[in-house]
């Protein structure tokens, strides 16, 4: 039990002791309603248990939301008066003020108490939150903003979007102009002045697009954007405009911003050529839809499709008839996705064969060769498909070791009775290649050594040899 303490009469009547420090240092530089909170605040440590001690109460007594109440103590954290302790729920503790006089924040407090009330009449209706002075601080000594620049910009946005704009906006309007090397009072002028030239010319935008309303800071950098930085024409965006709406395509000033931002980055500066892409753009997605169909795939948007893959297989020569055969040939090969038929496309591409002809020319060449295998196989007693381990055998015996079919088919004789055919022909035919003997005549004229004849010699070969032999393979196409 407490020894002593104020009776509740006492209390309500008595006084709360401000130290003058307080009234001569920090009250002149402090924004009105951090004074309000701080005073509150001192009146209720006389009375820590009291039930109107909370943050609801502060809140509803200064007409303002809990967390600019929280925001507003942070003020007076950052000057060392006040800590905080927790902000949920939310405890302050109130420091012996000569123990903050040192602080750093101080200054900073000094040296913007003009900008600080100029900035504060400026939004009027609006307090200007502790924080949010923090942030135009920063921008003054960490991007160089000169202070009567900032004070243009915040005046600008103001008389442009009202009282009641957030200086948060503010903020970002003058992140967004740093970036664009504004930081002087000179160079906030002219950025207005540019801004005040954009506004006929997006309201005939936004006339074309069908809205009314008014034209906003946002859209005036677009703008600027699109006729600056791009370099497009005044005429060409409200073209593309018109393209759009008549597309029944979702249209707003982002949607613009995306569809110039890809014509820029395509190079299609004029109407001709927007309209020949957009024209063109039609008939990929029919070619798209066709290739899924013989595909067998399904896809609702097919935009990436369309810039990955078909404008691409155009580029290269194939036409829309040349992709549907080989895509319905790659589904009845178990191929069905875009990347394996583009795989498929790069090969015959890298072989010359673009055109309708030319692929069935290649389809009958390799019919051909199948069943000159298919002879292989025979004479070796095998009955089976041809298969790619196969084709690749014969390429080597044929283009690589340079025999030709009929002394393929003389060695598959020569093998059909051993345990492993194919594997006994493989070598008989490198015996044979080794030798030098290539023709039907030479074969049949030379005696098929025993399998276990040959004899390895390992000479000593120095590890530099070794290495020069091993190098020599990479010359080989696989």
């Amino acid at each position: 039990m407490t020894f002593c303490k104020f009776s509740p009469s006492y209390q309500a009547n008595n006084q709360t002791s401000v130290d003058n420090i307080f009234i001569n240092d920090f009250l002149p530089k402090a924004p009105d309603m951090c004074v309000k909170v701080y005073l509150l605040g001192l009146s209720k440590c006389n009375n820590a248990d009291d039930t109107d001690n909370s943050l609801d109460f502060f809140a509803k007594t200064l007409n303002i939301c809990e967390e600019d109440v929280i925001s507003l103590f942070k003020y007076w954290e950052d000057l060392g008066l006040v800590q905080v302790l927790s902000t949920n729920p939310i405890e302050v503790r109130y420091l012996p003020i000569n123990s903050a006089m040192g602080s750093v924040k101080k200054f900073k407090v000094d040296k913007y108490t003009d900008f600080n009330i100029q900035v504060q009449e400026l939004f009027a209706k609006r307090m200007v939150m502790p924080n949010e002075f923090a942030e135009f601080y920063n921008l003054m000594e960490k991007r160089h903003i000169e202070q009567d620049a900032l004070l243009a910009i915040v005046k600008y946005c103001v008389d442009y979007k009202g009282f009641n704009l957030s200086p948060n906006y503010v903020i970002t309007v003058a992140k967004d102009w740093e970036h664009e090397g504004v930081h002087t009072l000179e160079q906030v002028n002219q950025k207005i002045e540019e801004l005040g030239i954009a506004d006929d010319k997006m309201s005939l935008i936004l006339s074309a697009m069908g809205t009314k309303r008014k034209v906003q800071i946002e859209d005036k950098e677009l703008l600027t954007k699109w006729l600056n930085s791009f370099g497009f024409e005044l005429n060409v965006i409200i073209f593309v405009v018109k393209n759009l709406k008549n597309k029944k395509r979702r249209l707003d000033v982002n949607v613009l911003d995306d569809h110039l931002s890809k014509y820029y980055e395509m190079k299609l500066m004029s109407m001709q050529e927007i309209e020949n892409y957009e024209n063109e753009k039609e008939n990929l997605y029919f070619v798209a839809m066709a290739v899924n169909k013989e595909l067998g795939i399904f896809y609702e948007d097919l935009t990436k499709e369309i810039d990955t893959y078909i404008v691409s297989w155009l580029n290269m020569g194939f036409d829309v008839e040349m992709l549907k055969i080989v895509a319905d040939n790659c589904f009845k090969s178990s191929i069905r996705t875009l990347e394996g038929l583009n795989g498929i496309l790069n090969k015959l591409f890298k072989l010359g064969i673009v055109n309708l002809n030319s692929y069935m020319q290649y389809l009958q060449d390799n019919l051909a060769v199948d069943n000159k295998i298919k002879q292989v196989l025979s004479a070796l007693n095998l009955s089976r498909n041809v298969n790619n381990l196969d084709r690749n055998f014969y390429q080597t015996w044929t283009e690589s070791w340079g025999f030709v079919h009929d002394v393929v088919l003389f060695g598959a004789e020569l093998s059909k009775d051993k345990i492993n055919a194919i594997q006994y022909l493989n070598k008989l035919l490198s015996n044979w290649n080794s030798q030098g003997l290539k023709t039907l005549e030479q074969v049949k004229n030379t005696k098929v050594e025993s399998e276990n004849k040959t004899e390895f010699i390992h000479n000593n070969y120095t590890k530099e040899q070794i290495a020069s032999f091993l190098t020599n393979l990479d010359e080989v196409e696989l």
